[in-house]
C-alpha cells in the first residue's frame, strides 16, 4: 500500500505543475518583414550589416595590406563585368590581391590579360564575405607572369559586390 502512495505523489506533483504552467508560454509576435512576405538577413551579434561597404572602404583595406598597384575598384551588380587597366607594368611575377564583400557571399572572378594583344595571363575566383557577416574578404591569387606593358583587369561578380583589386609584385 505504501508503494502505491509513493508512486502517486510524483504523478500528482507533475499534474499540478502542468496545470499551473498551462497557457503561460508567450506567443511570438510576427515581425514587420514577415508580414511583408520578405525574409530579413540573419543577424550576428556585433555584425548584421545590410548595406555593402563603400568603394573607398575596400580601397582602404587594399592599401592597408601593403604594396600593391590598384587595378580595379567599383561596385558591381550580380552578373555584371567591368574592366580596369594598369599601364606600364614592369615584366615579372605578380599576384592579385582582391578585397571583396558581396550581398550573399558569391565570389568574383578576376581575369588579367595583356592589353596589347588580349592574351589571358591568369584567371582567379576570389571569395567574398557576405554582407551580413560584416567586413570584407582579402585573398591573394597564385603568382603569374606579366609581360612589360599595360594589363587589363576584368572583374565579374556572381552577386551584388563591392570589389577592389590590386596587382602585387611577387618577388
Amino acid at each position: 500500500m505504501r508503494s502505491r502512495r509513493r508512486l502517486a505523489l510524483p504523478v500528482l506533483l507533475l499534474l499540478t505543475v502542468a496545470a499551473c504552467s498551462e497557457g503561460t508560454t508567450p506567443e511570438p509576435e510576427p515581425s514587420a518583414s514577415a508580414s511583408d512576405g520578405q525574409i530579413a538577413a540573419p543577424t550576428v551579434p556585433g555584425r548584421g550589416q545590410t548595406e555593402l561597404p563603400t568603394v573607398e572602404q575596400q580601397q582602404e583595406a587594399l592599401a592597408s595590406a601593403g604594396e600593391s598597384t590598384e587595378a580595379f575598384a567599383a561596385p558591381l551588380d550580380a552578373g555584371e563585368s567591368e574592366v580596369g587597366q594598369v599601364a606600364d607594368v614592369p615584366a615579372g611575377p605578380y599576384l592579385l590581391r582582391v578585397v571583396c564583400t558581396s550581398s550573399d557571399g558569391g565570389p568574383v572572378t578576376v581575369t588579367v590579360a595583356a592589353a596589347a594583344d588580349g592574351t589571358e595571363l591568369t584567371s582567379y575566383q576570389a571569395p567574398c564575405v557576405p554582407v551580413f557577416q560584416g567586413g570584407s574578404t582579402m585573398a591573394d591569387s597564385d603568382p603569374f607572369e606579366v609581360p612589360a606593358g599595360a594589363v587589363d583587369v576584368g572583374v565579374t561578380a556572381a552577386a551584388d559586390s563591392v570589389v577592389a583589386v590590386g596587382l602585387v609584385a611577387a618577388g
